[in-house]
Formats: C-alpha cells, structure tokens, sequence
C-alpha cells in the first residue's frame, strides 16, 4: 500500500511561487533598502519598471478573469502566491508593491458586461488604483448595520449623502465602489452598491496620515452626489450580499499576507542567531533561543 504524502502543490504553482519569491527578493527588498522606512510605496520608475516586465511574463493581477486580462487563477492558488508577495517590509498592506498587478475590487465581476470590460478591464490594462467604501464612522464590521451613507433615487439617477473612513487610495483611484443605504427600513436589503469615478461632482476623498506605514487611508464625502442608474452595481437592495462577497473574497489572501509575514520574520530571526554572539556565543547555540525559535 502507498504512503500517504498528503497534500502537495502542483509543480506547476510551486515554480509560479518560487518565481514570486524571487522576484520579492532580488527586486523589491533592494529597492525597499533605498527608500524612507516610512515609505509605503517604492519610486513610480521602479515600479513600472518591474510592473512592465511581470506583464510580459504573464505574471500579472493572476487572480482576475482570464477574458479580462488577467490570469485566472482561483482563491486558492492566489493565497499561496500572496503569502510569498507578502515577504518584505511594505508587504503586509502592500504585497509586491503592486507589481504584479492592481486588480479592481471584486465585487465588480458581479456587474453588467459593460461594467466589467470598462471597469474591470480598464483596471487590468492600465494598472489604475481602485477602491472599496463599507467603513463609516459609525462602524465598519457590521455593514448590514452600521451604513448610513444614503443613496435616493431620482429618476434615472442616485443623489449620494454621507462619509466614509480609512478608504484606501480613494484620493487616486481611477473609480470604486461605495455601499449605501437606500431604503432605511428594508434592513438587509437596504443597502446599494454604485460605481464613483474620479472627478464626479460631490465626491471628495481626503487622505490622512496613520501610525502604520501603509498607503494613506481617507475620509471620503458624498454631498448631493449625482450618480446615474448604470453606475448602480447589481440589482437595488442587493448591494450587502454583494459587500459580503468582496470581503470575503479579499480576506482570505489576507490572511495569507500575515502568514507571509510570520515566515520573513522567523527568517530573520534564525539569520540573526546565527549571526549574533553574546559573551562569546553565538545566540543559536543557546537553548532559550533554540526554544523560542522551535516554538515559531
């Protein structure tokens, strides 16, 4: 009878893994060496210039639709590379740098096919920043909740009312979506998602700075925001089924990033140990230390 191995990776994402890994290695940690520790992005010519070369190598937003111009590869496959983009100083709220691809929110693919060629497929060509708007100040882990930013409708239009908090890139981003509350008294079917493109009259972001070095969060503001029907995301009312998609969606390579993240610490950690003598021994030849390494 054969052994059991378990379960193994195909060769096939082993190698797209490896060559993540390397790529994180021998690119961006340099390029993260030379900037502000601060620094939540790395300089726009490097970027594009590793951006240009992953796009040539087909390693490039690999978990968006293939019709669309990405790679087609499921929630799975991306969480593995994502914990490898996750290896390096910014990688946590910014894995890779963005260098394999700025993908747009998900929740777009939930969209009429006009909506996911102009949105979706002008996101993946043209690398534009994007974003999502769920938080509020009233709260952002209840969306079913704790929304109170207001779409009514007029005709064949939406006028927008409310706020949004820590909406990344929302200052320059391309478009988003935001999440609003168009019947008060429908609970879970009151809520609404719509499309905001950049420069719509009504709608102002306001980046402001965090104690974490990560892209820098907003405030956004919807004042009698005029938005048309065909920028309604999905049916009316069905915008929190569609919220609760998007984040689950993004969670789970999320949590591949903290993993990530784990993996270059404990590597680290283990360098350092081997490196390190204190009173004329190395740090891994001491067994408190060998402990608290075994324990990671």
């Amino acid at each position: 009878m054969d052994a059991d191995n378990g379960f193994a990776l195909s060769p096939e994402l082993r190698a797209l893994r490896d060559q993540v890994g390397k790529i994180i290695r021998e690119e961006i940690i340099p390029i993260e060496a030379r900037c502000d520790p601060d620094a939540a992005e790395i300089p726009e010519d490097d970027y594009w210039r590793i951006a240009r070369k992953n796009q040539a190598a087909g390693l490039w937003c690999m978990g968006a639709p293939r019709e669309y111009g990405g790679g087609g590869l499921g929630t799975f496959d991306m969480c593995v590379l994502t914990e490898e983009m996750a290896q390096h100083r910014m990688g946590l709220y910014n894995p890779g740098c963005g260098v394999f691809g700025r993908t747009p929110p998900p929740v777009i693919y939930a969209g009429s096919e006009e909506q996911k060629r102009t949105y979706a497929g002008g996101t993946i060509k043209n690398a534009w920043h994007t974003f999502f708007a769920i938080t509020e100040p009233s709260g952002g882990s209840d969306p079913a909740g704790a929304i109170q930013c207001k779409a009514v409708r007029q005709g064949d239009t939406y006028v927008l009312n409310g706020t949004k908090i820590f909406i990344s890139h929302a200052h320059e981003a391309e478009w988003g979506v935001v999440f609003t509350r168009t019947d008060a008294k429908a609970g879970r079917k009151g809520i609404t998602c719509f499309i905001i493109k950049k420069g719509t009259p009504g709608f102002t972001a306001r980046p402001f700075r965090t104690l974490r070095t990560s892209a820098l969060p907003n405030e956004v503001h919807f004042e009698d925001c005029v938005v048309p029907l065909e920028q309604r995301l999905g049916p009316e009312g069905e915008g929190l089924n569609l919220c609760l998609d998007l984040l689950t969606r993004l969670r789970f390579p999320y949590s591949a990033c903290n993993v990530g993240v784990g993996v270059a610490a404990l590597r680290m950690a283990i360098n350092h140990a081997k490196q390190r003598s204190t009173f004329g021994e190395l740090l891994s030849k001491r067994q408190a230390i060998q402990w608290m390494l075994a324990d990671s």
